[in-house]
């Protein structure tokens, strides 16, 4: 686990312990820098897919786990399991992106990224969006928001296989599970709305990882933003549900905050 540091000065006490299901491709790089130095001092586990930390952490006795402040990583919801026992109840928290914007800049990634798994092969073969989308094989680019936010069932699914049980069950996890929430387009409003829910200092978002235009990756035409909307309708209806969410909870922080004291 690891100990981040930073010269932030805090006025409150941070939740604890906080659960980050880290979506591909939506400020998560950006959002796990800010909150390793909001908790700073404080174990944490930073975690990828298949480098074994997630799975020892599990491992632990009771007192080791609950002794972490932070839990963040690309694991679907559900990963605040691994506070189970130790009578804590985590702070489940993610972000989400509009799907087309999210596809779109993934497809660039994996040009640029050579530690990406597909990053070789998309080099060697130039495919074009509409090309990965046809050949039903590759399911980031399928629903992967209502994948993650749905649970492991759903993130586990062949292409294609997402349906409506799912994009129900995504809903309420968001709605339910998760304590707070922020859209990748709107990020200074999310801010406030991580601030105000978790006890955060006030702080800016690093802008980290972002994927430009990728490393000379086929162009992204309409037709192939056409194909990334029909393909990801689930994910389509999910924003526009945690935009209408989003937009509730952020009016009501307002009121909050314009009461007189």
């Amino acid at each position: 686990m690891t100990q981040p540091s930073d010269t932030n000065q805090r006025t409150q006490t941070p939740a604890t312990p906080l659960v980050f299901v880290h979506i591909p491709k939506a400020a998560g790089t950006s959002l796990k820098d800010l909150i390793a130095r909001v908790y700073r001092g404080k174990p944490s586990l930073f975690f990828t897919p298949g480098d074994g930390r997630l799975e020892r952490f599990a491992t632990l006795p009771l007192a080791s786990r609950a002794a972490c402040a932070v839990v963040a990583g690309h694991e679907p919801f559900g990963l605040q399991r691994v506070f189970d026992g130790t009578g804590l109840t985590p702070a489940v928290i993610t972000v989400v992106r509009e799907p087309v914007a999210r596809v779109v800049s993934l497809y660039r990634y994996i040009f640029r990224e050579k530690a990406h798994p597909r990053h070789a092969d998309f080099v060697a073969r130039r495919p074009t969006v509409r090309d990965v989308l046809a050949a039903r094989d590759f399911p980031p680019f399928d629903n992967h928001q209502v994948r993650f936010l749905a649970g492991a069932e759903s993130h586990e699914k062949p292409f294609g296989e997402i349906g409506e049980d799912d994009l129900e069950t995504a809903k309420r996890n968001l709605a339910e599970g998760v304590r707070v929430f922020g859209l990748q387009e709107r990020m200074d409003e999310s801010l406030r709305l991580f601030t105000s829910v978790l006890g955060w200092p006030v702080v800016t978002l690093p802008r980290l990882n972002t994927t430009g235009s990728g490393d000379d990756a086929p162009p992204v035409t309409d037709a192939d933003r056409a194909a990334i909307a029909e393909a990801n309708r689930f994910d389509a209806a999910l924003h526009g549900f945690a935009e209408s969410l989003f937009e509730g909870r952020l009016g009501a922080l307002g009121d909050v905050q314009d009461e007189p004291c």
